[in-house]
């Protein structure tokens, strides 16, 4: 067994894995496994696999053991993250609340709502706080500027500041694509599904607060297009990829495992003006997915009205899932398991959008016309050959068939580069370089793509270029 089968094995086991781990253990080299997990900010993660070897595998671990020194420093870096993830998660009700009491509906994408998905959720080594505020781009300038100190650089989807030490990311959109057709689409497929995931709210460890965060089903699309992007800017890493693993792996369990569809029809919108409140995504749970012992049970609450308008009502026995009062809309499902209602656009050839209605339709059915019609299928193909390569994904469980080909690019680009491409010895160490230098860089290194991807890498530059100037333009 080689280095990476190791780690790839090692991970699994991190996540869950019941297998036999012995020789995994007897031929692990930690050193370099712990280089790994530096590299792919993972050491929280791998440092809790560790204690469960020492409790599982003591005797193996006696064959093959870590040095002191080693466990001790490894052991510091974990509990570092574990402090870390507290404090984030205490900066991030303080934020939700804060917003939510000043009129403003909101929610928390990825890190903290991610880590929920963990079998400790203080492993994951957090980040900044993203946080996706359903307001327009004016009032949310207005509102920051009066009560955060603001960067002068500010972004086509996000302004930076922080709060308590905490960096922070006021997203006016979740997310962006190079490509203006594909980007257009995602922007209208996150208006419609705006309501949904601002009052889909959980708790968060040991009493921190309350949180609202996507749902699964929405986040099964938005994660794979944030990879999606993250891959022609600076790159994806593993903890990345694991973050999606987890997404996807409570996708299956709540939807496409369950067989028995009888009770979830899925429609879909047949009106070709944008809808906000007419067809969201939906999530049975936001909790972890089976893997671990610590959960964060989910919440059901009111979505916040504010000056703006607010969502229309939700059941008080649904947390939130669904409530279409558009015309045309059915009526949800009795149990409201909120599978029963995915926003989809379809591609005809007058340009409108598709209507598709069929109690046999799985939700399966509704993620994989959205992948396609947002431009994320190829992309879907080649992470669902990473998430089988490296953690063990299975073929009932994936969203797309695998491709290879893609699979294996986009799987070299995440061990070389690490997490967000800030170790990469190719391309010129372009993360590495002055902003002259790495404009060329990239565009070297998106070139590389052009035949996997190529309306979203031929649109890499132009997007980039255009960006620039419009960050000029709108300096503070």
């Amino acid at each position: 067994m080689n280095d990476i089968t190791a780690f790839f094995a090692f991970l699994r086991y991190c996540l869950g894995y019941k297998g036999d781990m012995s020789s995994v253990v007897t031929g692990m080299d930690w050193q370099e496994l712990y280089s790994f997990a530096s590299k792919q900010a993972l050491q929280g993660l791998c440092f809790e696999g560790i204690e469960r070897l020492g409790e599982e595998y003591p005797e193996k671990l006696k064959q093959n053991p870590i040095g002191r020194e080693l466990l001790m420093t490894w052991m510091g870096k974990a509990q570092q993250i574990r402090r870390q993830n507290r404090k984030v998660n205490t900066v991030a009700s303080k934020l939700f609340s804060m917003l939510r009491e000043d009129g403003l509906r909101c929610c928390v994408l990825k890190g903290q709502g991610n880590a929920l998905m963990y079998p400790n959720p203080y492993s994951r080594t957090p980040g900044d706080i993203d946080v996706w505020i359903d307001a327009s781009r004016e009032r949310i300038m207005e509102y920051a500027q009066n009560k955060f100190e603001l960067e002068d650089d500010i972004r086509l989807q996000h302004l930076e500041t922080s709060l308590d030490g905490v960096p922070i990311e006021l997203h006016f959109f979740p997310c962006s694509m190079n490509n203006p057709i594909y980007h257009a689409r995602l922007q209208k497929w996150f208006r419609r599904n705006a309501d949904l995931q601002c009052s889909h709210i959980v708790g968060l460890p040991d009493g921190a607060g309350d949180i609202a965060i996507p749902t699964t089903a929405f986040n099964v699309i938005y994660q794979l297009t944030h990879l999606y992007h993250h891959f022609f800017d600076e790159g994806i890493g593993m903890r990345q990829i694991i973050d999606y693993f987890l997404v996807v792996n409570d996708f299956s369990k709540n939807v496409f495992l369950n067989n028995d569809l009888s009770n979830h029809p899925v429609n879909f919108s047949n009106h070709p003006v944008p809808l906000s409140k007419e067809g969201s995504t939906f999530s049975p749970s936001p909790s972890s997915s089976g893997s671990g012992d610590v959960t964060a049970p989910s919440r059901c609450s009111e979505p916040l009205r504010s000056k703006d308008g607010g969502p229309s009502k939700v059941s008080p026995d649904c947390a939130g899932w669904d409530r279409l009062d558009a015309i045309g809309a059915s009526k949800p499902s009795p149990n409201c398991a909120g599978w029963d209602r995915l926003a989809i656009e379809g591609d005809n050839s007058a340009g409108s959008t598709t209507a598709v209605t069929s109690s046999a339709s799985t939700a399966l059915d509704v993620v994989q016309r959205e992948l396609k019609y947002l431009g994320l299928w190829k992309f879907a193909g080649a992470v669902m050959y990473v998430l089988h390569e490296a953690l063990g994904l299975s073929e009932e469980k994936m969203i797309a068939s695998m491709d290879e080909k893609r699979g294996k690019l986009l799987l070299a680009e995440i061990l070389n580069g690490g997490n967000f491409g800030k170790h990469f010895t190719k391309y010129g160490h372009f993360t590495q370089q002055g902003m002259a230098k790495k404009y060329f860089l990239k565009i070297w290194r998106n070139m590389h793509f052009v035949r996997y991807y190529p309306a979203e890498a031929l649109s890499e530059p132009i997007f980039r270029t255009w960006h620039f100037f419009w960050r000029l333009k709108h300096r503070r």
